[in-house]
């Protein structure tokens, strides 16, 4: 068993679709399209691609690590 996921940049399925919840939200109007590519059993995404507009908002990720490589803007 591999931990080591492929991501595909350019996923052909449709996203998941959100906004910011309005506790996190700082500034603008943010919306984020989520395409999960592997998912816990609790339905938390461990792999994916993630898009959003512009704005901004907290993040609150307690003892979660994340690793983030933009790929664009």
């Amino acid at each position: 068993m591999t931990l080591l996921k492929t991501v595909i940049t350019n996923p052909s399925t449709a996203p998941r679709e959100s906004k910011a919840l309005p506790e996190r939200l700082i500034a603008g109007d943010p919306s984020f399209k989520t395409w999960a590519q592997d998912e816990a059993k609790d339905g938390t995404v461990r792999t994916g691609v993630w898009e959003a507009t512009p704005g901004e908002v907290r993040s609150i990720k307690g003892e979660t690590f994340e690793f983030c490589h933009i790929l664009s803007g």
